[in-house]
């Protein structure tokens, strides 16, 4: 890939950012937090390392961020939202609202699980939770390298991030 932009992206911190969570972002061009960030410091932190866009979460303050962000980069319309996915896939209104505002990148959280998924001409990216360990699930983050032509999405495993393949890992062309 070409001019590429390399984010880091990171959902339910619930308070707690690891070593191996700053560790990862180290070289970033952005970080995206989509919600439940849980504490002030959490994001002053981020900061340290790079620019960061967030939205809130169900457990943050109104006054935090705004619930839905949208952003280009690397010419890729995104949408931020901390609460996306419902029984197995997103909302008919939210489907419309996507559709209407030609979004080619959803990134959300909340549920924990990790996930990544074309639907029609829209990646859907959930990190999965990179904060406490919540319904045996593993801790996770997510990291998405865009340009112009395409995408590489991956989330990884924090405990055995140097040891075991990303759990989820697909390359996407844009669909124009």
């Amino acid at each position: 890939m070409t001019s590429s932009v390399r984010l880091c992206v990171l959902s339910d911190t619930h308070g707690r950012l690891t070593r191996d969570v700053l560790e990862f972002c180290q070289g970033a061009d952005r970080i995206l937090h989509a919600g439940d960030v849980g504490s002030d410091f959490i994001l002053p932190e981020l900061e340290s390392i790079a620019p960061v866009a967030c939205v809130s979460g169900n457990v943050d303050s109104p006054s935090l961020a705004p619930i839905r962000l949208q952003t280009v980069i690397a010419d890729w319309r995104i949408m931020i939202q901390h609460i996306v996915w419902h029984r197995g896939g997103p909302s008919r209104e939210f489907k419309m609202l996507i559709e209407q505002e030609a979004t080619d990148l959803v990134i959300f959280g909340h549920s924990h699980q990790p996930l990544c998924q074309m639907i029609g001409k829209t990646v859907f990216f959930n990190p999965g939770s990179c904060g406490p360990r919540r319904f045996n699930l593993p801790s996770t983050i997510g990291e998405v390298i865009l340009d112009t032509s395409g995408g590489w999405f991956r989330i990884c495993d924090l405990v055995h991030l140097q040891k075991a393949p990303p759990i989820i890992e697909f390359r996407f062309k844009r669909l124009c």
